[in-house]
């Protein structure tokens, strides 16, 4: 449905609700009630109904009857999407219809003739209506239906049908109508103009109809408002409109969610899970039917008895206490709990779970086997025979029985059971679990409370000495507790969702849309054959936290839909901070105190339901939760497929940077030697947390996310799914950049003198990479130097991988390769601390490794300086101006190397270099009256000026090489030759910048002449030639000294924003897309790369990334995953504006409307972008990037749907390549292929004298060889650094004097042979082949022949092109009758290109034919 004010919504869901009233262009459309508009649509069948009734007469009344309510039925249905019932009543009425006409017509026995068809006809059309009014019935589209009550236009049935309107309208609706009353009083004293608008609003009264005197003050204020709206340029009815199109987006979003939950819930009882239902039968019986093992049996027997059943329990457990005794019986109790017996159990790409508790029998547990992991051992071997028992039954032939965890926990084993393949009857993706429970009183929840011990010390290190019979003085295990405890709360935790969803009507909906929404979260944190552990945070958690929000009236109250109650929760969990401020459902805090980490206590107040919840989880949820509720709640067409349809990448797309650790589990799995207090604290901590793998990975953060606090607004570690190979785990630490600090070479630390606590734990964590150094404002601070201010952009962007890896060597001996300099390796090994020594004595060491270092290395060099470089030469030459003709306006820059969008090499003014790269730059004089109006008149005028200006300029400054162009000097509009902009241009070779400007002149005047000229040759048919070159000549211009410099502007605004990230992210994309050979003006021009680039940083309201190289991997993932066709590509430049970037900062915003409003393009914008995309149909399947300038898309073209499709194909190949490098932690081997054209596809390849190619040095460095993010001296003091880089600079200048022009042409700018060779080709073989090469220095060309050349041919004296007889194996039946006898001759059009290429083609290899 259209989103916006021009679309009538129609309320299907709430029956008091009225439907929209909506004044557009002074015409009101108003519907008061489903019945009414039931009304109108059978008046539209009546139409139908008399023209049956014509040409039967009397005896078509029943027929036309029946037939006229069928019919209106049909919209009635339509209306609310439901349009598959119409379609099964016919199926089911199809049948009995053909059997009654051959009754009633055709029989012999009962046959009554002719009138027998009629009859039968009768009959069905009742059978349609009858059916389609039964199904209204028992569906969801009574809902819609409002009864009788909406056909009064009573004082009564009105003020009802406004209550129940004001009870389900949401809070955008209800603010806007807080604003209008108070317009409405300020414009009360406004006196109204008599005339013509009073008598239209009287009309429009009168036609309104009666509504009493209640209604007489508010329509006269409206009438009020409305009048002063107008005398004040239209406000009132803006307003309206916009509350109309919240109105409406708010309907549409209701709309959406249900079609979605439609599709995603599981409902029990259903069709779809009969076979499932009976399963679930199967099972209890089963599950009560399990014979018993008699005990005791010791841990060793119980071990044997579990091997014998072929179970293995308590792998990553610690060994049981040996007084720990162990039986089996049946379950005394089987129940389905969870989502899908409470009803909204969810579909997602994982499949869905059904949850069935299986309550231990009693006497199994003792009062005191909570403690010392006495019941998980319990609780396993149950879980173990269990297993055993439904393999051996009837289940096991269609079921695969494994045990698994539950939330991550190793403690919590389950068992669970998936469809084997080839087995029907059962759901797809389905996944029965079988949880233990325990029955109420079976163990004192008392005991578990948040800040009780339930591990004692001598369980967890031997020779540890327990306290007193109370443990208030031992460290408190939080997580052991709940995991226990949780297994006696199951049925109480169902019961008090099912009471929560009964008080509250959309509660379900929003459960089931939560865990939609989580589910797109987390099941795309891998890539291909990353599979990693799940975590701590379940859906059961947030569950828990909406029921919270809606008993503790946060959100919205009872009558609160679905959608509206999950936007709500989602505002509510963007700011909600469990840890600062801990929640409660009952009525006691269950003894969880500070320290306690995020607590939400459930309703018996002795469950803390966030135990283990990691906080990196928790603000990753913040994160998610800030952005779907802006994307929800500012109108954004894509708002909802953001929300819970597209799918986010994998790791590496989610971070700035993932560095992949392995880290050894034996320090974490083997008890303490040591029996002191901080030995024990730490062993109680580890086995707090259930395995040795939790235990890692909770070190991993809590030590990393103090180290980076400054640096990383978010530090994730995830582990590893598969198992620990060689006694080491892998981890991935996934790094969210701080933007403030993003880039910067000095870590501060504390004060020492004002904070001394805080500055030993600042040495603890850095040893001796930190310093006491004194700063330019007088403080004495502690900071770690990771290099000079200047350093290069590589440098500066590897700054965060690299301290993570400092971290990770220092404390827990993980080395690393190609991410730390020799000088980090040596402070690491210096100054290790007490607790990285058992990881160093580990008998597998650890390791890390990082994509960001080996990527960055791809990406061309680029300066910052070239940013102030054009202000410098605008100033150089308005000090000149008053020697010119006309002052100089304004420069305008279209140049990829003046945005740092390109790599570029400063040359000395009176080098040589290989390649000298033009700085295109258009000056635009004053303006004046006196310009030509004969085009070449013009450029002669413009000609002049360049050599007067190369005059005054080399005057001026006579350390710059200057000289002007000829080509095409002074011609122009003779005979149809049109040049190019910059046929005729002044280069300028700066002395102090190191850059070649080349000037144009840019006149307005010449785009009006040849607007004039496409014009007149537009009228004359014959002049067709000269009419296309006229337009390509205006496009060349409009493109040249338009779109190009506003291009220029927006993305060097957008990079000035992001200066960390994005300039090196575009270089880095066309790095990757020149080494595809697939950059090229023809195939995907820079421009567009770069607006793709600022697609990314623009998109939605997710965090923009921070690091490049996540700025380049989340715009491959565009490419591999965008649906071109369907939806259109929008780059949002208006939110790098300074007022959206206040809202990018992190933090939420401020208020409940603060979620509602609109970021970055308007509306208006947005809705021409919309109807650009659906104008241009078949031709937008291709990949094209719109803005608020170009809605159209046209600047800079549309890539061709054959090219965009194999762009996606090489997009998806890089990301699985990458996740395969990431996974291995080996870059070196995997990482060239990313960048590494596949030639198989090509017909026929050129390969280049790498001599002869001028660009060659830009092509990326040996892998292999030393990173160049990487200092690899020791630090140096800033004085010193700044004459290094000096230094540095005049080696760099001297090099590229060394090496010349390789055809002996010095100082020659933007001369790139290979580029003007393949110009030719294409000019000449241009229809023929399409043409392939790196423009980087590229060796290679790679042509591939175009269909239309592929086939035979009707020899004619017009064919163009190198055309050869057929042979007659080529021709096939009616080839000869048709006079097909020529083939497109390639070998001859090969061995012609290579003549063209002498000097520069080395070899031919001729691949595929044609």
């Amino acid at each position: 449905m259209e989103s916006g004010w021009r679309a009538l919504e129609i309320s299907k869901r709430d029956s008091r609700e009225p439907y929209a009233a909506i004044k557009l262009h002074k015409l009101k459309w108003v519907a008061s009630s489903s019945l009414f508009v039931t009304l109108v649509l059978f008046l539209q069948a009546s139409f139908y109904a008399a023209n049956m009734m014509a040409v039967g007469h009397l005896r078509g009344f029943w027929s036309s009857c029946s037939a006229s309510l069928f019919v209106t039925l049909v919209p009635f249905l339509q209306a609310q999407g439901i349009v598959h019932a119409g379609t099964v009543v016919v199926l089911l009425t199809a049948p009995i219809h053909w059997a009654s006409n051959f009754f009633l017509a055709r029989s012999a026995t009962y046959g009554l003739g002719f009138i027998g068809a009629p009859i039968a006809s009768v009959v069905s059309y009742w059978l349609m209506f009858s059916g389609k009014l039964l199904y209204m019935c028992n569906s969801r589209a009574r809902q819609a239906w409002s009864g009788a009550t909406g056909m009064g236009s009573t004082k009564a049935s009105s003020r009802a049908a406004r209550r129940g309107a004001d009870d389900t309208q949401t809070k955008e609706i209800k603010e806007i109508n807080e604003i209008k009353a108070r317009q409405r009083a300020e414009d009360s004293d406004v006196s109204m103009d008599s005339g013509s608008e009073s008598d239209e609003d009287e009309d429009e009264d009168e036609n309104e109809g009666d509504e009493g005197e209640e209604n007489s003050k508010p329509a006269d204020a409206q009438r009020q408002g409305r009048t002063h709206a107008r005398a004040n340029g239209g406000g009132g009815d803006v307003l309206a409109l916009h509350e109309a199109a919240v109105a409406v987006r708010s309907n549409v979003l209701r709309l959406q969610t249900e079609s979605l939950l439609d599709e995603a819930l599981v409902v029990a009882g259903s069709r779809a899970t009969r076979g499932l239902d009976a399963a679930l039968r199967q099972l209890r019986g089963t599950l009560l039917g399990l014979a018993p093992i008699a005990g005791p049996l010791s841990a060793d027997a119980a071990r044997r008895e579990a091997r014998r059943a072929g179970v293995a329990w308590g792998g990553s457990l610690p060994a049981a206490e040996p007084s720990v005794a162990f039986s089996f019986g049946a379950p005394s109790a089987v129940h389905v709990v969870g989502s899908y017996a409470l009803g909204w159990a969810v579909r997602t790409a994982a499949g869905f779970t059904v949850d069935v508790a299986a309550q231990l029998p009693a006497g199994l547990v003792l009062e005191r086997d909570h403690l010392n992991y006495r019941y998980v051992h319990k609780r396993a071997f149950f879980v173990a025979m269990l297993c055993a028992g439904l393999r051996a039954s009837a289940l096991g032939d269609a079921w695969d029985v494994t045990v698994e965890t539950a939330r991550d926990d190793a403690r919590l084993g389950v068992v669970a059971l998936r469809p084997k393949k080839g087995v029907r009857g059962l759901p797809r993706g389905c996944c029965v679990r079988v949880l233990p429970a325990l029955a109420a009183g079976e163990l004192k929840l008392a005991r578990l409370g948040g800040g009780r011990n339930a591990v004692r010390p001598s369980y967890a290190v031997a020779g540890a000495a327990d306290a007193d019979a109370d443990d208030s003085a031992l460290p408190a295990t939080p997580q052991y507790n709940a995991a226990v405890a949780g297994d006696a709360l199951l049925v109480t935790h169902m019961r008090f969702l099912h009471d929560t969803a009964e008080a509250c009507a959309g509660f379900g909906g929003a459960a089931a849309l939560l865990r939609v929404w989580l589910a797109q979260r987390t099941c795309a944190g891998a890539g291909d054959g990353l599979r990693l552990r799940s975590g701590r945070l379940s859906a059961f958690a947030l569950t828990m936290a909406l029921a919270w929000l809606v008993r503790s009236g946060r959100v919205a109250g009872a009558g609160a839909g679905a959608a509206q109650l999950f936007r709500a929760a989602m505002e509510a969990l963007a700011t909600a901070d469990f840890e600062a401020q801990p929640a409660a459902m009952g009525q006691g805090d269950g003894g969880f105190g500070a320290g306690a980490g995020a607590v939400l206590v459930d309703p018996t107040a002795a469950v803390n339901v966030l135990a283990g919840v990691a906080d990196w989880e928790l603000a990753e949820v913040r994160r998610w939760a800030r952005a779907t509720a802006l994307d929800l709640g500012g109108g954004q067409p894509d708002g909802f497929a953001r929300a819970f349809l597209r799918r986010g990448g994998g790791l590496a797309q989610r971070y700035d940077c993932v560095v992949r650790v392995a880290v050894p589990l034996a320090p974490f799995a083997a008890p303490a030697a040591a029996a002191d207090a901080a030995g024990v604290a730490r062993r109680l901590a580890e086995l707090d947390h259930g395995d040795a793998v939790a235990a890692a990975r909770a070190r991993l953060a809590a030590l990393l996310g103090a180290a980076l606090d400054a640096q990383a607004r978010l530090v994730a570690v995830h582990a590893a799914a598969d198992g620990a190979a060689d006694g080491a785990h892998v981890f991935f630490v996934g790094l969210a950049a701080d933007a403030r600090t993003a880039g910067r070479m000095v870590a501060l630390g504390p004060d020492p003198d004002a904070d001394g606590a805080a500055a030993a734990r600042f040495r603890a964590l850095w040893g001796g990479r930190c310093e006491l150094r004194r700063f330019r404002d007088g403080a004495i601070r502690l900071a770690c130097v990771w290099g000079a201010g200047d350093a290069p952009e590589r440098q500066r962007a590897a700054v965060l991988p690299r301290s993570a890896a400092f971290l990770l060597l220092r404390h827990f001996r993980a080395a690393s390769a190609g991410l730390l300099s020799a000088e980090d390796e040596r402070l690491a090994a210096e100054s290790a601390p007490r607790a990285a020594a058992p990881f160093a004595a580990a008998h597998v060491p650890g390791s890390a490794a990082a994509l960001a270092p080996a990527l960055l290395a791809y990406a061309a060099p680029a300066d910052e300086h070239v940013l102030g470089a054009l202000e410098q030469l605008t100033r150089e030459l308005r000090a000149v101006e008053d020697q010119l003709p006309l002052r100089v306006l304004a420069l305008h820059a279209a140049a990829p190397g003046l945005r740092m969008a390109a790599g570029v090499r400063r040359v000395a003014a009176d080098g040589d270099a290989p390649y000298i790269a033009a700085q295109h730059v258009a000056v635009e004089f004053a303006a004046s009256a006196r310009w030509p109006d004969d085009l070449a008149a013009l450029h002669k005028v413009k000609a002049a000026f360049l050599l007067r200006l190369a005059e005054v300029y080399g005057a001026a400054h006579p350390h710059a090489r200057v000289a002007v162009s000829d080509a095409l000097l002074g011609v122009a509009a003779a005979d149809g030759v049109l040049p190019a902009p910059d046929a005729c241009a002044l280069d300028i070779r700066h002395a102090a910048l190191g850059l070649a400007f080349r000037l144009t002149v840019r006149v307005d005047h010449e785009r009006t002449l040849l607007e004039r000229r496409v014009a007149a040759l537009a009228r004359v048919p014959q002049l067709h030639a000269q009419h296309a070159a006229a337009l390509a000549a205006l496009a060349r211009w409009t493109r040249f000294h338009v779109h190009a410099p506003m291009h220029h502007r927006r993305m060097l605004a957008l990079a000035q924003r992001f200066p960390a990230a994005l300039p090196m992210a575009a270089r880095l994309l066309k790095r990757w897309l020149a080494c595809h050979m697939l950059l090229a003006a023809h195939l995907v021009p820079e421009e567009l790369a770069e607006l793709l680039v600022a697609h990314v940083f623009t998109a939605g309201n997710a965090d923009a990334p921070v690091a490049p190289v996540c700025a380049f991997l989340r715009a491959l993932h565009v490419l591999a995953t965008w649906r071109w066709k369907a939806d259109v590509c929008v780059v949002d430049f208006a939110r790098a504006t300074a007022a959206d970037a206040a809202d990018d900062d992190g933090e939420p915003p401020a208020g409940p409307a603060a979620w509602a409003r609109r970021r970055g393009m308007s509306p208006e914008a947005r809705a021409l972008i919309d109807a650009a995309f659906e104008r241009a149909g078949d031709a937008n399947a291709g990949l094209r990037v719109a803005s608020e300038d170009d809605p159209e898309a046209a600047w800079f073209g549309c890539v061709p749907p054959v090219l965009t499709r194999r762009l996606a194909g090489l997009a998806r190949a890089s990301l699985a390549c990458l996740d395969r490098c990431l996974i291995s932690g080996d870059t070196s081997a995997e990482l060239p292929q990313v960048f590494a054209p596949p030639l198989a596809d090509y017909s026929f390849l050129l390969r280049l004298d790498r001599r002869a190619v001028c660009r060659r040095d830009e092509q990326p460095r040996d892998p292999a060889r030393p990173s160049e993010a990487l200092p690899q001296r020791a630090e140096v003091f800033k004085n010193l650094a700044l004459q290094d880089a000096d230094r540095d600079l005049r080696t760099g200048l001297e090099l590229d004097r060394s090496r010349p022009n390789p055809f002996g042409q010095p100082g020659l700018v933007d001369f790139d042979p290979v580029a003007l060779y393949v110009r030719d080709l294409h000019q000449v073989y241009g229809s023929a082949l399409m043409l392939f090469n790196d423009v980087y220095g590229g060796d290679v060309i790679a042509g591939l022949w175009t269909p239309e050349v592929a086939g035979p041919l009707q020899f004619a004296a017009t064919c163009r092109g190198n055309l050869r007889p057929a042979r007659d194996d080529e021709l096939v039946d009616g080839d000869k009758a048709r006079r097909v006898a020529a083939r497109f001759n390639a070998q001859a059009v090969v061995d012609e290109i290579v003549r063209l290429g002498d000097g520069l083609v080395a070899d031919v290899v001729v691949q595929h034919g044609v």
